[in-house]
């Protein structure tokens, strides 16, 4: 089972949530975003574990295999660094 993270909950993650769906093998298991309301409206809409307002919490407690980054582009790059620190593909 690929475990699948979401990292900004705004418009295009219903995209992403919907597209790692389809894939067999995949679960997604945590959603997070700066504004908690976008964190749990987005797991709200879809069959997510668990949903945060913390990057690094999201990383250390639902321990994704890969992140998917859909923040605006000027945030990609500190978010990416986290996320590879903790050993997730980006």
């Amino acid at each position: 089972m690929l475990r699948v993270a979401i990292v900004g909950c705004g418009k295009i993650a219903d995209a992403h949530a919907s597209q790692i769906r389809r894939i067999a093998g995949c679960e997604i298991v945590g959603v997070c975003d700066r504004e908690p309301l976008m964190a749990r409206q987005l797991y709200e809409r879809f069959p997510i574990n668990a949903w945060f307002s913390d990057v690094t919490e999201l990383l250390t407690r639902a321990r994704p295999d890969v992140v998917h980054i859909t923040t605006p582009p000027e945030s990609h790059f500190d978010l990416a660094k986290i996320c590879l620190k903790h050993g997730c593909h980006v």
